[in-house]
């Protein structure tokens, strides 16, 4: 099996603590903005630009945030572009039972393609990371998939760490390490404690 074949797969990341949050301030002209009530179409469409091989409607948007909008408006943001335009999204969302933990949750990061390449997501990663400690979070977590590997590596020099005590997690971060070196990944195997370092 290779990594494109494990596009549907998700893999775990956690981070036990929010101490020492890197810190990557925005390109000139890029800003960052809250989310607003209506925003969905705004997030579905950046899904839709990031991710042409996966299905984004406003009832996606409904199935992910729906239960609660008035977190969203506190948790969600858009990348600005110069020119004006959303061109990205993150939220810096909840999960209330991890592992029987509280946890931050980094969800649904995307960059419209036209402007990848930039750090913007390091840019990002910030806001959301900086978000979580504001509202008391102490650890975080997020998915992705094993080929999404730019992603990865950014969520690894934010000091995200697998969880090896996924399903199917061994042979995911083997495939990654093959093409991945990260000294994050070095000495990986088994199954990774959650519990704080």
């Amino acid at each position: 099996m290779s990594l494109a074949d494990m596009k549907r797969f998700d893999v775990v990341m956690v981070r036990q603590n929010l101490v020492e949050i890197p810190s990557y301030p925005l390109p000139a002209g890029y800003r960052m903005r809250s989310h607003r009530q209506g925003d969905g179409a705004t997030w579905v469409r950046i899904q839709r630009f990031s991710q042409p091989d996966r299905t984004f409607t406003e009832a996606k948007f409904d199935d992910v945030f729906g239960a609660d909008l008035p977190a969203l408006r506190r948790r969600g943001f858009f990348l600005v572009a110069p020119d004006g335009r959303d061109v990205g999204t993150i939220t810096a969302w909840y999960d209330r039972n991890y592992r029987g933990k509280p946890w931050g949750r980094i969800h649904w990061l995307a960059i419209v393609p036209q402007h990848r390449g930039k750090r913007l997501s390091k840019s990002m990663m910030t806001v959301a990371m900086n978000r979580f400690r504001s509202l008391g979070h102490c650890r975080a977590l997020l998915g992705t998939q094993p080929p999404r590997i730019a992603a990865i590596k950014t969520y690894l020099d934010f000091g995200f760490v697998p969880d090896m005590n996924v399903h199917g997690a061994a042979r995911a971060w083997r495939l990654i390490r093959e093409v991945l070196p990260h000294p994050a990944l070095e000495g990986l195997s088994g199954r990774a404690s959650l519990e704080p370092a």
